[in-house]
């Protein structure tokens, strides 16, 4: 079937449409998923949640490229998606969550051991952060220190929100590899 002839039963308001836009581009809007999310499961969801999107975009929308729409569509859906399940890992994003299980997790007396380790981790990250680029570390400081989501940071300092979730995925890599060579991992 054509794109134009998919077009023309989702106007129409067909569910056959559906099933068509699945025959034809299931696999790129899986692949495109696949991109954003680690997971097969949730890449089913994305491709879902974009029949779904689409059902309910076409009309309004003409697109004149199905395909150039479609890969849009899921591209939005995965990436929000994929925020929405790493603001989940980091404690669902609220810092009165973050700090009440960083609370639990800290003991409260601390001892000469802890005291040293704690100093020398400071440290350690210290000369970590001054070995960074100063892109790569003021956006982790931000992120990390000062609390700021990747959206915030790309939007304060003219930034693609891909850019920095790129930079502080890569910057963790590089912290845990210094902290291990350093002994304290």
């Amino acid at each position: 079937m054509t794109d134009q002839q998919i077009i023309s039963l989702f106007q129409a308001r067909d569910e056959r449409a559906v099933n068509a836009l699945s025959d034809k581009y299931r696999k790129t809007i899986m692949n495109v998923a696949r991109r954003h999310l680690h997971s097969a499961e949730d890449a089913e969801e994305c491709v879902n949640d974009v029949m779904l999107k689409l059902w309910q975009s076409i009309p309004p929308a003409e697109p004149s490229s199905l395909e150039a729409f479609i890969v849009t569509v899921t591209q939005r859906i995965a990436i929000n998606m994929a925020e929405r399940l790493q603001a989940k890992k980091r404690g669902g994003g609220t810092a009165a969550e973050s700090l009440d299980a960083m609370q639990a997790a800290v003991p409260a007396q601390e001892n000469v051991e802890d005291t040293l380790r704690h100093r020398m981790l400071t440290a350690a990250v210290e000369r970590f952060l001054h070995s960074l680029s100063d892109d790569a570390q003021t956006i982790f400081v931000e992120h990390y220190h000062n609390g700021s989501a990747p959206r915030e940071i790309a939007a304060k300092f003219g930034l693609t929100g891909i850019h920095v979730r790129k930079s502080l995925m890569q910057t963790r890599r590089k912290l845990k590899r210094f902290l291990t060579e350093e002994g304290l991992l």
